[in-house]
């Protein structure tokens, strides 16, 4: 059991239309040190489009795998742990619909997962809760650029950040509500361990 925290780079924002471009995966043991990382860029079967954003093109995925030949890998990564992602809303609901897309019969639920954005409210001092924002507030070193593994070794650094937090009793708010009213609350890492071991993993 463990932590795999995840970033995705997409082709846009809506993962009913959009594709994901590239898979950053850093796993973590219990206490969120780090235990590998893997990344590959995916082709998406369409124009790139938001190159602007990570500064990926049409040419640097042209050779690269699709998503059905991904998730078998991504999924052992995956697999049993906790699945974190800086807005797991986004990056998970990427993930779902590569299962779907590939004619997998499986989405991770957000029980199983946790959020360091969602957490930055907190285990961190007011202030913006992007990625870069609340890393700069955490101390953590911030990437020049945008891109899927450089993310998601933030993110776990931001994840370790908030273990050791909770462990010490450091708390700025007692929970946090995102922008359409889901509410996490602190430590909710441990309830999504126990979710994440209950689940039936897909053998893709």
């Amino acid at each position: 059991m463990g932590f795999a925290v995840v970033d995705v780079e997409t082709t846009g924002l809506n993962p009913r239309t959009d594709r994901i471009l590239e898979i950053g995966i850093v796993t973590a043991d219990g206490s969120g040190r780090p235990t590998g990382e893997w990344s590959s860029l995916v082709n998406p079967g369409r124009p790139v489009a938001a190159t602007v954003v990570h500064g990926l093109t049409d040419a640097d995925v042209a050779d690269a795998p699709p998503i059905a030949e991904v998730l078998p890998r991504v999924t052992a990564l995956l697999a049993w742990k906790v699945v974190v992602a800086h807005n797991a809303a986004f990056d998970v609901g990427f993930l779902n619909a590569a299962y779907r897309h590939a004619g997998v019969d499986f989405a991770i639920p957000r029980e199983a997962t946790a959020c360091t954005m969602e957490l930055s409210k907190i285990y961190l001092p007011p202030g913006r809760h992007s990625l870069a924002a609340s890393a700069r507030r955490a101390g953590v070193p911030v990437p020049a650029r945008h891109r899927a593994l450089a993310d998601a070794r933030v993110a776990a650094l931001l994840l370790r950040r908030y273990i050791a937090e909770e462990a010490a009793g450091t708390r700025f708010a007692r929970r946090a509500v995102s922008r359409n009213g889901t509410v996490t609350l602190p430590a909710s890492w441990v309830d999504a361990v126990r979710a994440s071991a209950d689940l039936a993993w897909p053998a893709v």
